[in-house]
């Protein structure tokens, strides 16, 4: 139990150097209480995974382990490279999908969230704001988060369990922006995906399903505007005994769990165990559901 780091994440509202809220955003805010410097921020927060390209050099601590990882984050193709600086001499960059989330306003996102914001101190050379945001209920994460105050982008994350236990902790030593416009998406590129042969018989409140498919296995991807977490099922291998398994990697959870048909079920996502156990209890064959 830490509890300090609940200390941190105390409702509140201050100034903080960030872009002006639009009208759209103004009128939302005033509709959940919200201040227009809190809305602006975390709009800004919420659009800048899609809109802005950087690399840099970050450090990721959890548990005992500890590793050095070279980023390059570009929104236009959906992929980011990643380097594990640590692990071998002159790297190969490895390309891993954008992680999705769910489009959420910030009054939506506060339905779930106790988010504060509050002056931050400077991250890899540069001037921040933080915002934290506490759970709700039992069924997300707290995070501490120091933002770029001028483009949105989060240099230090801290994530920790509802109980306060400090799970992980990212923070930039360098970066570098490359803001881009926003491409035209037409529509023309886009090939419909088959739906997944699986589906939720429930979701957890705040979560809404973002994506699903059937290659390379049966997948639902979820979100609550903040946390993401992947649902993948595939046959069961004969070796593998029955019941619940969980693994835990800093805020990463992967959980996994035996279903009818020889089916297993593998939820992976920052989220509690009790969240990975009710999205697993939920899945069901789309035969099964009327």
């Amino acid at each position: 139990m830490k509890p300090w780091i609940l200390a941190c994440v105390v409702l509140g509202v201050m100034t903080a150097p960030v872009h002006a809220a639009d009208n759209s955003v103004a009128r939302a805010s005033a509709s959940c209480m919200m201040s227009d410097t809190m809305s602006a921020a975390i709009q800004g927060f919420l659009m800048a995974s899609s809109s802005i390209a950087y690399q840099g050099t970050l450090l990721v601590e959890y548990g005992g382990d500890r590793e050095f990882i070279a980023i390059d984050v570009d929104p236009a193709s959906g992929q980011n490279g990643l380097k594990r600086l640590n692990q071998s001499a002159e790297p190969l960059p490895r390309l891993v999908n954008a992680q999705a989330h769910a489009a959420r306003g910030p009054c939506q996102l506060a339905q779930y969230y106790a988010l504060a914001i509050e002056p931050g101190f400077a991250v890899a050379g540069r001037a921040t704001y933080r915002l934290s945001a506490r759970p709700r209920d039992t069924l997300r994460l707290a995070y501490v988060m120091n933002i770029d105050a001028e483009y949105h982008v989060p240099l230090r994350v801290l994530a920790a369990s509802p109980e306060g236990q400090i799970l992980e902790r990212y923070e930039f030593a360098d970066i570098t922006f490359e803001p881009k416009p926003d491409p035209i998406d037409d529509g023309s590129n886009k090939t419909a995906a088959e739906p997944s042969r699986y589906l939720l018989s429930a979701v957890p409140p705040g979560f809404a399903v973002i994506d699903q498919g059937r290659s390379p296995v049966d997948f639902i991807v979820l979100s609550d505007g903040l946390a993401s977490v992947s649902i993948f099922v595939e046959a069961q291998p004969r070796a593998l005994p029955s019941g619940e398994g969980f693994a835990l990697r800093g805020a990463s959870l992967t959980y996994t769990r035996g279903m009818a048909q020889q089916k297993l079920v593998t939820v992976l996502g920052e989220i509690p165990i009790t969240t990975a156990r009710l999205l697993a209890e939920a899945v069901r064959q789309r035969s099964e559901t009327p």
